[in-house]
């Protein structure tokens, strides 16, 4: 449903009194493309569900159930293959698929408490001067 002129109106203020208020939060959301999938992983997921639909239907016409029940773990497979494929943004891989590891859950609460000291000290040296 689209927007009305006076909604339009009010979500651009919104935007701009955003970018006044705080530009560094305002460039990120600006920046934060829509995750993209790999094309052709999921071009090879379909193509792996419809060579498995094409099976299933071979195993219903020769009476062989052995194949029907590999026809439908290979559907099975290719979409949950396809599904489960890593997001992409316009910057590049999610943080733990481009190869290197996640920072573990130790490496993140450890900067957190590192950041919220700076932070703290940082006050301290306000009130002072």
């Amino acid at each position: 449903m689209p927007l009305s002129d006076h909604e339009q109106k009010m979500l651009e203020e919104l935007e701009r009194q955003l970018f006044a208020d705080d530009p560094r939060l305002a460039r990120t959301f600006e920046n934060a493309a829509r995750p993209r999938r790999d094309r052709r992983r999921v071009g090879l997921g379909i193509l792996g569900v419809v060579a498995g639909l094409a099976l299933l239907v071979l195993a219903v016409a020769l009476p062989a159930v052995w194949l029907g029940v590999l026809a439908f773990a290979l559907m099975v497979a290719a979409g949950v293959w396809t599904v489960t494929a890593p997001v992409q943004t316009a910057d590049g891989p999610r943080p733990g698929t481009d190869g290197r590891p996640a920072p573990t859950a130790e490496q993140q609460s450890g900067s957190f408490m590192r950041r919220m000291e700076e932070r703290w000290d940082r006050r301290g040296d306000d009130r002072l001067g």
